[in-house]
């Protein structure tokens, strides 16, 4: 499983955007996604065809908004070795 993992100083619940890079009028894909207790996140890729992303998270924190912006690339999954 292909998966973006991120490292927060707190236990964090996150809202993930994906939106299509090469093809924009494909619907924005939305994750609710929530960290390890050492704010550890691991964002699973399921479900997310290869190209370019741009990935957006969103989350609260002691009663602040924060966003994080990042163009990311989906590589193509490599095939199992037998």
């Amino acid at each position: 499983m292909t998966k973006i993992n991120m490292c927060f100083e707190h236990q964090v619940a996150v809202k993930a955007f994906f939106v299509n890079r090469d093809n924009i009028k494909d619907p924005a894909i939305i994750k609710y996604l929530r960290s390890d207790p050492e704010g550890i996140l691991e964002i699973p890729l399921d479900g997310i065809k290869k190209g370019k992303w741009k990935m957006t998270l969103e989350w609260n924190y002691e009663e602040k908004d924060y966003s994080l912006v990042k163009n990311i690339v989906i590589p193509i999954p490599e095939k199992a070795e037998l």
